[in-house]
């Protein structure tokens, strides 16, 4: 038992250390990741939606204040 939860964290460890996850970088009306950076409409949308938004991840439900 204890022999297999030391194989599950050592593997967990190693996934993390490997970082397998591929960073998002979504193109929008034909922007690119840095465009969007530098785009001022676009960063105030995100900055509104962050500033007055919460997300429920388990449920994918984005909650907004007054609506």
């Amino acid at each position: 038992m204890i022999t297999s939860l030391c194989s599950l964290i050592a593997l967990n460890a190693l996934a993390l250390a490997m970082n397998l996850s591929q960073p998002s970088r979504a193109a929008v009306r034909g922007m690119s990741y840095q465009d969007l950076l530098r785009d001022p409409d676009f960063t105030r949308a995100v900055k509104t939606i962050a500033e007055q938004c919460s997300v429920n991840v388990d449920l994918a439900k984005l909650k907004c204040q007054g609506g």
